[in-house]
């Protein structure tokens, strides 16, 4: 959580207040392409904090009306506008195809998640919906993770700058890096919340009962209607 909202803090940071001159994407100077990219971050950091309080374990508990109002939030006023606004900032993004792929594989799964968590609410089916949910917050704090992956992409990268992948060009290595951390980021993060969705789902195993002193194996404690026969005298032969 502490990490998911300092990055969360970093990367709104640059757009409050808003200013074209601290953007970290070079937007050329145009006030619409400012304020997608603008809309875009902040529809997201509200996802983002919905999206915890959503999985806030004593929110859940305890505050059941403010947990279903997280969730609506989280959706309506954050993912969904966010999700709209990634389609003119992925057509308007310089940052090289693989970027741009990760960027538009991320809207598709963003889309497919979120809607089908909402299918499974209406169905009442809750404990769809809540795995749905986790694979959709999981897409949401992608960007966070790629962010991660960078720092450990950028070293890999500067090692091979002036050999022929790269021969020196600035623009190929800062494309790469961050097309290789956005699909690490995406990847990586549905990859562990779908094990841990699946460990979640396996059936609790139990252990066998213990055998009874008195029993042959069974472990069920009760001797045999025979066993008592033999054992009384009076109904011997």
């Amino acid at each position: 959580m502490v990490v998911t909202l300092g990055l969360t803090g970093y990367m709104v940071s640059a757009y409050l207040p808003p200013d074209l001159a601290t953007s970290r994407v070079d937007v050329h100077g145009d006030p619409v392409r400012y304020w997608l990219l603008a809309g875009h971050i902040g529809f997201g950091t509200i996802a983002t904090v919905a999206g915890l309080a959503q999985f806030w374990p004593w929110l859940r508990r305890t505050r059941p009306r403010a947990h279903r109002w997280a969730g609506r939030v989280y959706f309506f006023a954050g993912v969904f506008p966010a999700m709209v606004l990634t389609v003119p900032v992925v057509l308007a993004s310089e940052s090289g195809m693989s970027n741009v792929s990760a960027l538009a594989t991320m809207l598709v799964m963003w889309a497919i998640t979120g809607v089908a968590g909402l299918r499974a609410a209406r169905s009442r089916r809750f404990s769809d919906h809540r795995a749905w949910m986790i694979r959709n917050y999981a897409v949401t704090v992608s960007v966070h993770a790629s962010r991660l992956w960078g720092a450990v992409v950028i070293p890999l990268v500067l090692l091979q700058a002036d050999g022929p992948a790269y021969q020196g060009d600035t623009r190929a290595i800062i494309h790469d890096i961050a097309g290789a951390g956005a699909w690490l980021g995406l990847f990586v993060n549905l990859a562990v919340v779908e094990w841990y969705l699946r460990r979640r789902a396996r059936p609790v195993k139990t252990a066998r009962n213990a055998p009874s002193p008195t029993g042959s194996g069974s472990g069920s404690g009760t001797v045999p209607p025979v066993a008592h026969r033999l054992a009384d005298p009076a109904q011997r032969g």
